[in-house]
C-alpha cells in the first residue's frame, strides 16, 4: 500500500481537533524538510510553529510550551528566560554581508558596500523577520552589551549563511539563557559553491584574506569597550586569524592593512573556532598571521584528526608535501606564551570524517565551549 493510501485511512479516522491540528504540523514540517532549502525549511517551520500555538490557545488545549507561546505578556523579571522560535526576546541577532565588496579592501568602498540586517520582532507573539539595516545603526548598538560575530565555512549561500547562523545562537543560548542580552552577529562572506572541487576551495583560499581585512575593519569601527568574541568554522577561522593580525597592525599583502586604526587600542579577544582551514604553522611568531594571538585573551580549537577536509588540507597549495591544517592536531611553532592561551579539543571520536558544521556544533561538549569562549566569557557564565 503506497504511503499516500495509508494516509488517507489516518485522515479518515476520528480523531481530537487538537491532535489533528499537531498531525497536520507535523506532516507540514516533513514535506518541508524535503522539498525547501534547509534556511526555507526553518523560516516556514519558525511560521507554523507561531500559528499552531495560536490554534491550541484558542481552543484552550496546550500544544506548545508555554515559554514559547506567551513572550509579550510574561512577567518583566521572567522576560530573560523566555524563548520564542528559540531566540529569547532581549537579545539582538545582525548579519554583516560582504559579498558584495568580495575581494575590496579600500575602506570607503566598504562603508557603502557592505550590506546589514537586524533580525527583528515584527508581532507579539515574538516571531522575527529579516530586516534591512545600516552601518550606523550596527556600530550605535549599545556598547556594553556582549557580542560574539560567527563566520560560516565554504560553500554556503547568503540563505544558508543565516540558517547556520541562527542554528548556532540556538544551540550556545540553551547554555546562557539566564545571561544578560547579547548580541549574535553573523558575517557572512562570498563561500558560494563553485565548479571543481579543487579550484573552489583554492579560490576561497584567496578570498579569505580580503575577507579577514573586512572583517578587521569593521572590528576596528566598533566601540573598543564592546565586549568581543569571535567564533568561526573551517575557513571561517582563517578568517578570524587573518583579521586579529590585521588588527594587531600586520599585513596579508596586496594592501590588506589597516593603515588608520580608529580604536587603536582594544581589550584582547576571546575566540572559539572549529576545524580550523588554515596552515598549523600561522599562529607562530614571524608566520602569516603571526600577530593574531596578541589579540587574543584565549582560544578554544576544536580539532578532528578524522576530517577529510583536514586530513587533505595540503592539497590547498599546489605541489607535495603541502601545510598540514591548523584543525588537524593543532598549531606548530608556537610560542610557549601564546600556546598557554589555547585549550584544544579533538572530537573525532563524534564526528568522523565529515566536515560539516552541524556534525561539530551536535558533538557532545561543543555548544557548551562555543559559549563559554565567547557570549559566557563575557558575562562570566
Amino acid at each position: 500500500m503506497s504511503i499516500f493510501s495509508r494516509l488517507a485511512i489516518r485522515g479518515s479516522l476520528p480523531t481530537a481537533r487538537g491532535v489533528r491540528t499537531v498531525r497536520w504540523f507535523l506532516a507540514a514540517a516533513w514535506i518541508i524538510a524535503f522539498t525547501c532549502t534547509p534556511a526555507a525549511a526553518a523560516e516556514v517551520v519558525e511560521a507554523e510553529t507561531i500559528r499552531v500555538a495560536a490554534v491550541g490557545e484558542d481552543s484552550g488545549e496546550t500544544l506548545l510550551a508555554s515559554t514559547e507561546a506567551t513572550p509579550a505578556t510574561a512577567p518583566a523579571e521572567d522576560r530573560g528566560k523566555v524563548f520564542a522560535c528559540g531566540i529569547r526576546l532581549q537579545d539582538e541577532i545582525e548579519l554583516v554581508n560582504v559579498r558584495n565588496v568580495c575581494g575590496c579592501c579600500d575602506p570607503a568602498r566598504l562603508r557603502e558596500g557592505i550590506t546589514f540586517e537586524n533580525y527583528a520582532m515584527c508581532n507579539d507573539s515574538g516571531a522575527r523577520r529579516w530586516q534591512t539595516s545600516d552601518l550606523q545603526s550596527f556600530l550605535n548598538f549599545n556598547s556594553s552589551v556582549p557580542t560574539v560575530i560567527f563566520i560560516h565555512g565554504n560553500q554556503i549561500t547568503p540563505a544558508d549563511a543565516k540558517y547556520q547562523g541562527l542554528d548556532a545562537y540556538r544551540r550556545i543560548i540553551l547554555h546562557g539563557e539566564s545571561a544578560p542580552p547579547i548580541r549574535f552577529v553573523i558575517f557572512s562572506w562570498p563561500s558560494a559553491k563553485i565548479n571543481g572541487l579543487l579550484r573552489d576551495v583554492r579560490v576561497k583560499a584567496a578570498r579569505t584574506g580580503p575577507a579577514g581585512y573586512q572583517l578587521a575593519w569593521l572590528v576596528d569601527q566598533m566601540p573598543a569597550e564592546t565586549p568581543l568574541s569571535l567564533a568561526g568554522f573551517s575557513f571561517g577561522a582563517r578568517i578570524i586569524t587573518g583579521g586579529l593580525h590585521i588588527l594587531a597592525g600586520g599585513s596579508l599583502g596586496g594592501g590588506m592593512s589597516l593603515s588608520d586604526h580608529v580604536h587603536p587600542v582594544r581589550p584582547p579577544m576571546s575566540v572559539f573556532m572549529m576545524a580550523s582551514a588554515l596552515h598549523a604553522h600561522w599562529l607562530g611568531d614571524g608566520q602569516y598571521h603571526g600577530l593574531a594571538m596578541t589579540q587574543v585573551s584565549k582560544m578554544c580549537l576544536v580539532n578532528n584528526c578524522k576530517d577529510r577536509a583536514m586530513v587533505y588540507y595540503d592539497f590547498i597549495e599546489p605541489g607535495l608535501g603541502g601545510p598540514q591544517a591548523l584543525g588537524l592536531c593543532g598549531p606548530t611553532c608556537i610560542s610557549r606564551e601564546n600556546a598557554r592561551k589555547i585549550f584544544q579539543r579533538d572530537v573525532s571520536c563524534y564526528v568522523g570524517p565529515d566536515h560539516e558544521l552541524d556534525r561539530y556544533m551536535c558533538a557532545p561538549g561543543d555548544a557548551g565551549l562555543f559559549w563559554q569562549y565567547t557570549l559566557g566569557a563575557s558575562v562570566g557564565k
